[in-house]
């Protein structure tokens, strides 16, 4: 009988670590819009969305960081485990994986790939904008971009030498 109770308890953090898997993947929804919304600010040159953009994403992020939290936590009551990956959550649960919980982990799979494809666009997007912005640099100056736009490895040896005789 203890050990019925004890599954039911087991059960009902399952549902909760389902719960947390639905509000992962809510909050990874939100963050992909926000990623579309700052490339397309990024690339209709639209500063006020940019902005806007990584202040939500920001938000996005550290309420994602909670719910990350949230899972740890209940893997560590359920299984033990409060770092078991989304691959191994059926060795790592048991017999405490249910079918449900298997299909909102599959989403939070795919939604979380769907971001880091957003992700790598929005890495093309900056990075593209970067290189105009280089290029307009050295059309105005006529020369050689600052050193804020170039990206150069640090190297030593390469200080400035004045003569303070003069």
């Amino acid at each position: 009988m203890n050990g019925g109770i004890a599954f039911a308890g087991a059960t009902s953090d399952a549902h909760g670590l389902a719960d947390a898997f639905e509000t992962e993947c809510r909050l990874l929804g939100e963050l992909a819009t926000v990623l579309r919304k700052q490339h397309e600010g990024v690339a209709s040159d639209d500063v006020a969305v940019v902005d806007e953009s990584v202040f939500a994403a920001n938000r996005v992020m550290r309420t994602l960081a909670e719910a990350r939290k949230r899972r740890r936590t209940l893997l560590e009551i359920i299984a033990g485990a409060q770092d078991a990956s989304l691959e191994d959550l059926e060795l790592t649960l048991g017999r405490h994986m249910t079918p449900g919980l298997a299909i909102v982990r599959d989403r939070l799979r795919l939604q979380a790939k769907a971001v880091a494809r957003e992700i790598e666009i929005n890495r093309r997007v900056l990075r593209g904008a970067m290189e105009q912005g280089d290029r307009f640099i050295q059309a105005i100056c006529g020369g050689k971009t600052s050193a804020s736009y170039e990206s150069r490895e640090p190297s030593g040896g390469q200080g400035v030498l004045l003569n303070r005789q003069a």
